[in-house]
């Protein structure tokens, strides 16, 4: 993927980015489904490969997968897996998806000697602009006239669902002090850039190396601003760390001179073959 695409669609790549974080998913875990939480034994979150391979070998991949212990005081450890979709927009056929999601992963899981089934729990997390819900499958074919004589033979499932364009700020800002804050802070706030400013210190406030940028990024790209105007706006706040966040701006500007850079050449070379 080219990074002018990954800019212009900053909300997947910044979510795979973050709930890939084992931190960011445990604490997501115990604030936005505490009775999963309170099931699983969170030190034993291990991310999985998310390549779904179906029969026709047409390759899918899921946003972000984990598999996890169950609490267990016995000897063998009974999992489970948690299947992480992301949406920036209403996605009428969510439903669809995530179910095929599930069954390419209980799929694999049959294929393999001696493994016993484990259950898949999907998460839909939501950042778009209009609000929604998803619907479940049934509720796909609520309006077929014979609905109540179809719906058992329908496969049904229900979402572990947070819009967290709905979450008050300063619910957010409560959240402890970590990449989890920063990332539901800046993907909360995704289509009100001007809190974005308002809140920038508390959202880059302890970020560091990969975390800062990747933060910086996705907050330059959905305020479409560029490093320049970013650090002017920084100018004058104060916050621990500021030099850390200029060093990753300067790096991203340097970044944006030698895309420019590139781009002219490709451009160059265009007009010598014409002429």
């Amino acid at each position: 993927m080219s990074r002018k695409k990954e800019v212009f669609q900053p909300d997947d790549r910044f979510f795979k980015q973050a709930m890939g974080d084992r931190a960011v998913a445990r604490r997501y875990l115990q604030h936005f489904c505490p009775d999963i939480a309170a099931l699983a034994d969170l030190e034993s979150l291990e991310l999985q490969d998310g390549n779904l391979l179906r029969p026709n070998l047409k390759l899918f991949r899921a946003d972000v997968v984990y598999r996890c212990r169950f609490k267990s005081e016995e000897r063998s450890h009974f999992y489970f897996s948690l299947l992480f979709e992301h949406k920036s927009e209403p996605d009428e056929h969510t439903a669809i998806q995530v179910g095929l999601y599930i069954m390419l992963i209980l799929r694999q899981m049959s294929l393999r000697d001696k493994q016993k089934l484990e259950p898949v729990i999907p998460l839909v997390f939501y950042n778009g602009k209009s609000d929604w819900q998803p619907k479940s499958i049934p509720e796909l074919f609520a309006e077929s006239p014979y609905f109540d004589q179809i719906k058992p033979y329908h496969p049904d499932f229900r979402f572990l669902f947070t819009n967290v364009s709905k979450v008050a700020p300063e619910e957010l800002l409560k959240l402890e002090l970590s990449y989890f804050r920063s990332a539901m802070l800046s993907m909360g706030l995704r289509h009100r850039p001007q809190l974005i400013l308002q809140y920038i210190t508390a959202i880059l406030e302890g970020l560091k190396g990969e975390r800062m940028e990747a933060v910086m990024t996705f907050t330059l790209a959905v305020m479409e601003r560029s490093p320049a105007q970013f650090m002017e706006a920084l100018e004058n706040l104060t916050f621990t760390t500021k030099p850390e966040s200029k060093s990753t701006l300067e790096m991203l500007k340097e970044e944006g001179r030698k895309e420019g850079r590139h781009k002219g050449r490709q451009k160059g070379r265009q007009w010598e073959r014409v002429f």
